[in-house]
């Protein structure tokens, strides 16, 4: 009855936020032109950031539970810098925007078999720090060499500056069909997986004594989580810390409800916070447009240094 009353709850929280995102300052809807406003502006741009936060929180979770490390998610493991750097090559190369996600999927899986390459070759004892400096750091060898490129070939890449500042003011219905559609695809894959990572939760050994490939379950939930992220990154650009700040919430305040409860507070609370920080974002300093990723990192840096040292205290 309590997880019914809790979901209840932030679903009244999430109509609201849309409510309010919506209807902001509208004025008269009998006026044509505030329609079109309405209809044509802000619902795909509100569905795009809904669908956004949803997608990003959801594989956060899998990104932490899978890899055990509460830092861990699309922006902190360089992932959304590779799918990023995919989709300035697909532009780079004159290839046409159909290329676009394929690129981003592509290189947001290399990007994430180099760090975990890297990380069980380097570190000994606890990964968590390297993993996340390896992140980091491929991050930013993909961001570098993405800035090389939009150097070689300014006309054709400007528009892929944007990427690094992932926001929804050029949302567009198509887009937010296929994120949406990628969504559901995941979800019913994680669906499907939803036993297998209860497993995984165990630990690697005490899973495997129940029977459970660990490595290739391991595999499979950050190949989908990955994906997913490539999508939203190839539409809508880079957006950081919402991956780590709403699962790492959910797991501190709701840590008696079971993995699949979890997994729907993140897809409602991540689609909240996201709206949010993009309606946030367009009245903050009105009529200049302050992308979500920013909002984010005003909201995210301040929690990653109170996970961090809250963290090093539990190492100690």
């Amino acid at each position: 009855m309590k997880k019914i009353k809790v979901i209840l709850i932030w679903t009244l929280i999430l109509i609201g936020t849309i409510l309010m995102s919506l209807m902001w300052q509208i004025g008269d809807l009998s006026d044509p032109f505030n329609q079109t406003i309405l209809l044509k502006v802000r619902l795909s741009r509100v569905l795009e950031a809904l669908l956004t936060g949803a997608t990003l929180t959801l594989a956060g979770q899998m990104f932490q539970t899978v890899l055990n490390n509460p830092l861990a998610d699309s922006f902190t493991l360089g992932l959304a810098s590779g799918a990023t750097f995919g989709s300035g090559l697909a532009l780079f190369l004159g290839l046409s925007f159909l290329w676009i996600p394929f690129f981003s999927i592509g290189f947001s899986l290399i990007t994430l078999i180099i760090v975990l390459s890297l990380t069980m070759t380097l570190s000994t004892g606890y990964p968590v720090r390297v993993l996340i400096l390896l992140g980091l750091m491929i991050g930013a060898l993909f961001n570098a060499l993405l800035y090389i490129l939009i150097l070689i070939k300014p006309q054709k890449l400007n528009t892929v500056a944007n990427y690094l500042f992932g926001g929804f003011a050029s949302a567009e219905i198509e887009n937010d069909i296929m994120i949406a559609i990628v969504l559901a695809l995941s979800v019913m894959g994680l669906g499907l997986l939803l036993r297998p990572i209860k497993l995984l939760q165990l630990g690697e050994l005490k899973g495997q004594s129940l029977g459970l490939n660990v490595q290739r379950m391991t595999f499979m939930v950050l190949t989908i989580a990955s994906v997913v992220t490539a999508v939203v990154v190839a539409y809508v650009g880079i957006i950081g810390f919402i991956g780590m700040i709403v699962p790492q919430l959910i797991r501190r305040y709701y840590w008696r409800f079971e993995l699949g409860m979890q997994m729907v507070l993140n897809i409602i609370i991540g689609a909240i916070v996201m709206a949010l920080a993009d309606f946030t974002g367009s009245i903050l300093i009105h009529p200049i447009q302050v992308p979500a990723s920013i909002i984010m990192a005003l909201l995210g840096i301040p929690v990653l240094c109170y996970i961090l040292l809250s963290q090093s205290k539990v190492l100690r």
